[in-house]
């Protein structure tokens, strides 16, 4: 599906989508438990559907808000997680929960992003983690059943592997401890995956750079709402600041542990005029400048925050940002162009980004999104500050994470028309 969107600015009230982070874990956690659950405004999306397609295969089932348990009894021996990396890298422990064989395959990009640190761990843990192709890539092949032990992993992976161990090994009939044997990037998601352990009755003991995870625990079904997500609130954040009008932005939790609020902060060193009153935060027009932001911790925001960069004063520096390159797309390469075709230089030096701003934006241009959401939704909120109509090509793919996104766009008065 390509789209073009007419320069215009949004306005009004938007009450964000539900966190995608909070919805894979609570699903998860809710799974894992012994009784049913009922977790309310879970994420409907094609990631979120991937991690439902995969426990299902253990046994759990979804009836509107309730959940109901996994058996560990095996239905398809081979699972495909779509392109979710959440999904993939979640569900690996946990497959290996049970001893049958099974087959996890993926789709697009998915199938080349690394599972080095999987392939590590297990070698000498007396189960089976072996690729399907000659290439390294998926599908993997998984047999055997993991009984806890040490395991050391670097920090500065993506924490989806140390969540991943997080929800399995609680179940394991031995105590488990994993070593971070560097410091931990992506703290914040790993500090929410605790956090949900922590409300499904699974104790787990951090101190320095170890997680401490008693064997033969059992989760406690709760009931739960989820809440806004951040990550995906950034969109909404740039786009109250670079247009004419205010936005309202409901249903996010200023106490969220979700590592991406940290959007907030970031706006906010840059001169945005954002406050938070009765629940809501309130955006208004912003000149921003420049700053200088480390991706580390939060690298979703970086898109659409190097799309800010390009409409602040002066020059935005970027570091880093490496992890960006190994997820949908290489999000360095991709947002260099789609800032390219608005008529903003990105340089790369070694160690850096650097983004110097411009008050308008070119038009009448064509963008390719990659097949990634988050560059199909920053290229959209860009479009505001165009001099012309812009064209979104694949955008389609905003349906991995926000299917909804362009109708909420449309809601608060973004001028779209689909094209073909």
């Amino acid at each position: 599906m390509d789209i073009s969107i007419k320069p215009k600015s949004l306005e009004g009230e938007i009450e964000v989508i539900a966190s995608k982070s909070l919805s894979h874990r609570y699903v998860i956690a809710a799974a894992l438990s012994k009784e049913k659950s009922v977790i309310s405004n879970v994420l409907k999306s094609k990631d979120l559907e991937a991690t439902k397609n995969a426990l299902s295969a253990l046994g759990a089932s979804f009836d509107k808000d309730m959940i109901y348990p996994v058996d560990l009894n095996l239905r398809v021996h081979k699972v495909n997680v779509f392109e979710s990396g959440s999904t993939l890298r979640f569900m690996i422990p946990i497959f290996m929960l049970q001893t049958n064989e099974v087959e996890i395959h993926g789709m697009h990009r998915l199938v080349d992003r690394p599972l080095d640190v999987y392939d590590r761990l297990f070698e000498n843990k007396k189960v089976t983690f072996k690729h399907l192709d000659e290439n390294h890539q998926l599908p993997v092949l998984i047999k055997g059943k993991i009984k806890g032990g040490h395991f050391p992993l670097r920090g500065d992976v993506s924490s989806q592997f140390i969540s991943g161990l997080l929800f399995a090994l609680p179940l394991t009939g031995r105590d488990s401890v994993i070593e971070l044997t560097s410091p931990l990037e992506s703290k914040g998601y790993v500090d929410l995956t605790l956090d949900v352990l922590r409300e499904f009755g699974i104790h787990i003991l951090r101190v320095d750079q170890y997680i401490y995870i008693k064997g033969g625990q059992k989760y406690q079904a709760k009931n739960a709402i989820v809440e806004g997500d951040f990550s995906q609130s950034a969109f909404w954040f740039v786009a109250g600041l670079i247009g004419k009008k205010q936005l309202v932005l409901k249903h996010l939790n200023q106490d969220s542990l979700q590592g991406d609020k940290e959007i907030v902060d970031i706006l906010l060193r840059m001169g945005a005029n954002i406050k938070y009153k009765d629940g809501n935060y309130i955006v208004n027009p912003t000149k921003t400048k420049g700053t200088t932001i480390d991706l580390s911790q939060v690298p979703d925001l970086g898109p659409m925050l190097m799309g800010l960069a390009a409409l602040s004063d002066g020059v935005t520096t970027f570091i880093n940002y490496e992890r960006l390159r190994i997820k949908e797309s290489d999000r360095v390469e991709a947002m260099k162009d789609v800032l390219s075709r608005f008529g903003v230089e990105m340089k790369e030096f070694h160690d850096k980004i650097e983004i110097e701003g411009k008050s308008q934006l070119n038009g009448h241009i064509e963008i390719d999104t990659f097949n990634d959401h988050r560059i199909a939704m920053a290229a959209s909120v860009l479009a505001i500050r165009a001099k012309d109509n812009v064209i979104i090509k694949g955008a389609e793919c905003v349906e991995k994470s926000y299917p909804v996104f362009f109708e909420e766009y449309k809601k608060l008065g973004g001028d779209i028309n689909e094209i073909r």
